[in-house]
């Protein structure tokens, strides 16, 4: 038998990239399409905005059927399918996946109204190709299986969100980014060393067993304190207590399509990457029982719930107000999470689901009124349902869907993650599980005040100041009300309806 030498080594791993390209070709389509967008904007310029939009759309829409196509390769297998002990492809990870293709799709969608709007985007070639690369971090966040592999992923969607705060090139955005960037900064170095005490711990970067079983063997103090160091990158994405303080400056001086990507793709792909830890998490358990992630993860909701609720009542401009109860949405997500088990995973699921729904429906109705009134002032938007009762009526409807009430999708996305809670506390008779029922309960009925704010105005209040020279927003065919009708169309029959149906599709997911 001949020794096997380093050019058959080399051979083999060679062999292995190759047979790993088809499960990563939804990255490689991202990747491709940022290079596409690149040159067009090179070459054309500001001639080209037209086929830019087109061929942004047409990526994520190549995309999502790659991404079908791996699930349908991916579906026979038992297990999670490893690439080089870097990236893990399973179920959840293609769903997650196509999410951010649909956020993409929805960004590329909202930009269109805002423009028409009379909101001008200077550098628009490169905020289409920093779309593209946000959206390719967010998905090897989601895939990494390996902490170099994480971080380098995290760093990719941060420096493209730090770039993309700045497009409206104003005073606000400049220092909403610079903000960004150093609470970034600071999370970064955080994580970083953290990753780095993991990896001088146990000799290795792969985030499986063999690390659990090394971490487990230690002392309870530096395992603590490292995986609180990792932790505080992930909670910089999400945007959850403590790491809360940049999210309503962002969401106040970037452009609001933006915002609205903001919002959901970080958040979800955190969230993806906190349900891949769970089980790393539970191993490490076994070995160090008072080490119980699942008490810090729902202390941690309960904190994140709670003041991105009560921040959210005193806000007076619309976007902030959607900052702070996007930090409370990352409470009810960190929910599922704590509730880890099979029906956590589904509901983490399906309310990721909703909320990228209403999310993009809410900003784009935040773009429509400032067509109308010039700015997000929520005292701007006296007697605006009476005046447009098409868009009154929609904004009451969406207001309703976050707030979590029937019937609507947010109601039944509420109901699945507080029935996974209780299912958990049933389980455990865990007081801190029973204490974050609760104060979710309650804090639903709180965030029913500040949603509830929009509508008050505009159907209860008098109009003050009617602005004659603006042009109202449902008119002309350019504010896209069909399609803004289109959203809480689905956001009704997604409620009660056809909610099923997204749960079927999310079951097979993860068989």
């Amino acid at each position: 038998m001949q020794p096997i030498t380093d050019i058959d080594l080399l051979n083999r791993k060679l062999s292995e990239v190759a047979e790993s390209l088809f499960w990563l070709m939804p990255e490689m389509v991202l990747a491709g399409m940022l290079i596409l967008l690149l040159l067009i904007d090179l070459i054309a310029g500001r001639r080209g905005v037209y086929w830019l939009i087109i061929f942004s759309a047409l990526g994520f829409l190549l995309h999502a059927t790659s991404l079908f196509l791996q699930w349908q390769a991916l579906h026979p297998m038992d297990e999670p399918l490893s690439i080089l002990g870097m990236l893990r492809i399973d179920g959840m990870s293609v769903y997650f996946r196509g999410l951010f293709s649909v956020a993409g799709l929805l960004t590329v969608l909202l930009i269109i109204p805002y423009q028409n709007a009379g909101f001008t985007i200077r550098g628009i070639g490169e905020l289409y190709i920093l779309l593209m690369g946000l959206l390719l971090g967010a998905s090897l966040m989601v895939l990494s299986g390996n902490l170099l592999m994480l971080y380098l992923s995290i760093e990719v969607v941060s420096i493209s969100s730090y770039i993309l705060t700045n497009f409206n090139f104003d005073k606000k955005s400049a220092e909403a980014g610079i903000k960004y960037l150093l609470f970034g900064g600071v999370a970064s170095g955080l994580m970083l060393y953290g990753m780095s005490l993991l990896y001088g711990f146990s000799g290795t970067l792969l985030i499986d067993n063999n690390l659990a079983l090394a971490v487990g063997q230690l002392p309870f103090i530096p395992v603590a304190l490292s995986l609180l160091l990792l932790a505080g990158g992930l909670l910089f994405k999400i945007s959850a207590i403590p790491f809360h303080i940049w999210a309503p400056d962002v969401y106040e001086g970037a452009p609001a399509p933006v915002v609205a990507l903001f919002s959901v793709v970080p958040k979800l792909a955190g969230v993806a990457v906190l349900l891949n830890l769970s089980e790393f998490l539970d191993d490490i358990g076994e070995q160090l029982p008072a080490l119980d992630w699942q008490w810090v993860a729902a202390v941690l909701a309960i904190v994140t719930i709670v003041v991105g609720n009560f921040a959210a009542l005193s806000q007076r401009d619309a976007k902030r107000m959607m900052a702070y109860s996007s930090i409370a949405h990352s409470g009810f997500l960190l929910v599922g999470v704590v509730a880890f088990s099979g029906y956590g995973e589904r509901s983490v699921l399906f309310y990721a689901s909703m909320y990228l729904l209403m999310n993009f429906v809410a900003f784009l109705l935040i773009i429509l009124f400032e067509r109308i009134i010039g700015n997000s002032l929520i005292v701007s938007y006296r007697g605006l349902g009476r005046k447009f009762p098409l868009l009154g009526s929609l904004a009451l409807l969406v207001m309703v869907s976050l707030t979590g009430l029937p019937p609507t999708a947010g109601f039944t996305a509420k109901l699945l993650i507080f029935s996974s809670l209780w299912q958990t506390y049933q389980a455990s008779e865990s007081t801190i599980m029973a204490l974050l029922l609760l104060v979710g309960l309650l804090n639903t009925v709180v965030s029913l005040f500040y949603y509830l704010k929009i509508p008050y105005f505009m159907f209860f209040k008098e109009e003050h100041k009617p602005e004659k020279n603006r042009v109202p927003a449902l008119q002309g065919g350019k504010a896209g009300g069909e399609v803004l009708a289109g959203f809480l169309v689905l956001l009704l029959l997604l409620g009660f309806f056809q909610a099923g149906w997204v749960l079927d599709m999310i079951n097979l997911f993860l068989l």
